[in-house]
Parts: structure tokens; sequence; C-alpha cells
């Protein structure tokens, strides 16, 4: 099978055991609730693995309704804020979900802005075995930059950041390509209300991988153009901005071999 796009690298992903990163992680704007209505009907109240679980917001919000999760993340650094608030129901497992023991079968794994970061011929085939029968891979992202501000921000990005290799890619089309997943259904939310500062918004890309502080060589600099490009372009209403979150689920079933 043809390589991972480099963007996606492994070595891209180990970013996310910088505590630097982790501490800003928390300004990451929260998904949208109509997402996780989605992921508690593709539940149907059975055990969850979440994969890439991060700081574990879609653990959480899965718990209540789902009869256990599985919560997986590669960083100790990012599990160890998501174990100071756990719900009784959520079991956090440090390690790679392409070989951490596990106990299936799942109803639903989500994988919450994390899917690219899998070695695919891997992880794919494990989560077809993980899953009972009429189980699904879940793939959850969101947006919350708006999409008029990316013509000024494109190039502040290709200055600064670290990974030299990012391209705007479609993991899902990828997958799909690849023969990895075949999916079932879409759902797109509604846009769902984001209040952040000035300071929030230049603050949460330094929760990105390409874009965490301690890898830039000018994180200064970045910071500095970023509040330019969002001062320029929007207008502030008692000292926060009116923006938006989207966030998308796409799901179906991953395959045991590649096409």
């Amino acid at each position: 099978m043809e390589p991972k796009p480099a963007g996606w690298s492994a070595t891209y992903r180990a970013v996310f055991a910088d505590e630097t990163l982790v501490d800003r992680y928390h300004l990451r704007p929260p998904y949208p609730r109509q997402l996780i209505d989605v992921l508690a009907g593709l539940t149907d109240g059975g055990a969850v693995l979440d994969a890439g679980c991060g700081t574990g917001e879609l653990a959480r919000r899965l718990a209540p309704l789902a009869s256990r999760v599985d919560a997986v993340d590669l960083s100790p650094a990012m599990l160890a804020v998501a174990r100071a608030d756990s719900p009784t129901n959520v079991s956090w497992i440090q390690g790679a979900v392409e070989d951490v023991a596990l106990s299936p079968p799942y109803a639903l794994v989500t994988a919450g802005d994390s899917i690219h970061w899998f070695d695919w011929e891997r992880a794919l085939p494990r989560f077809a075995e993980l899953l009972g029968e009429d189980g699904a891979l879940a793939i959850v992202q969101r947006e919350w930059m708006p999409e008029a501000l990316w013509p000024l921000l494109t190039p502040v990005y290709a200055r600064h950041s670290w990974n030299s290799h990012f391209e705007r890619l479609d993991v899902v089309a990828e997958l799909e390509r690849r023969g990895l997943f075949r999916r079932s259904g879409r759902h797109v939310t509604a846009p769902s209300p984001w209040r952040p500062t000035l300071d929030e918004i230049v603050e949460v890309h330094f929760s990105t991988s390409g874009l965490a502080r301690d890898r830039l060589r000018d994180p200064e600099g970045f910071a500095s153009e970023i509040r330019a490009v969002v001062e320029q372009a929007l207008e502030p209403r008692e000292g926060r901005y009116d923006l938006h979150v989207v966030g998308s689920v796409t799901w179906g079933r991953p395959t045991r071999d590649a096409a």
C-alpha cells in the first residue's frame, strides 16, 4: 500500500506528548451537541472505544449514553488531564490503539480529530475485528476557523509551521480510496456559537501539531501575525469574536484488508 501523506506521519503525531501543547487543548471549542446526539444514536447504549481520545471530551460526553467507554491515547500528558474528571464507566488506557489490550466487542469506535495520526494498515483492520456485527467506526471532525480567513491564514501557517509536509486533505476520502473504510452515512451539524477572545484564538493554534509552540522557530512572531490577521478581518463584540464551530461525523465499516 502507498504510504500515508507525510504530514500525518508519526513524527508529527509525537508532538501531542508535549505538555505545552496539552496545556492549550482546553482552548479548543467543544464538539457541537448535535454531533454528540448523532454518536449516541450510533452507540445505541452499547460499549464505545474512543481511539485517540486526547483529553477526553468525547469519552466524557458519551459516557452517560454508553454502557462503558474505553478511551485510548498514546500521550501520557493527554491522559493525565483526562483522568482528572472521569465518569465511573470510562477506562483510560495509555498506549497505541493499533496494539494496546482492549475488551471488545464495541458497538462504536470513535476517532475525534485523530484518525489521520494512526497507522492505517494496522488500525483500520483492527477496528474491524473489535466492532460487533452491527458496529460502526465514526470519524469525527470539527472546523472552528472561518473559511473566509483561510486565504489570510494559509501564508502565515506556511511561513511558521514546522510541519513542512502539511496539506489540507480529506482523510475520509483517503481511507476510502485505499479500500480501508466503507462509508454508510455522514452528518454535518448546524453551526454552534463559539465566542473566544483574541488571545484564545491565537493560543488555540498552539494546540495543533504543526504549530506547537515549542516546535516553532519564532512563536512570538507567529502569534503576532495571527493577531494581526484576526484584527484585520474580524470585528469583536464586547471583547470577544462571534465565531462558530461546525462538526461532522462520517460513519461506516472499516475493512480487514485494503483493496
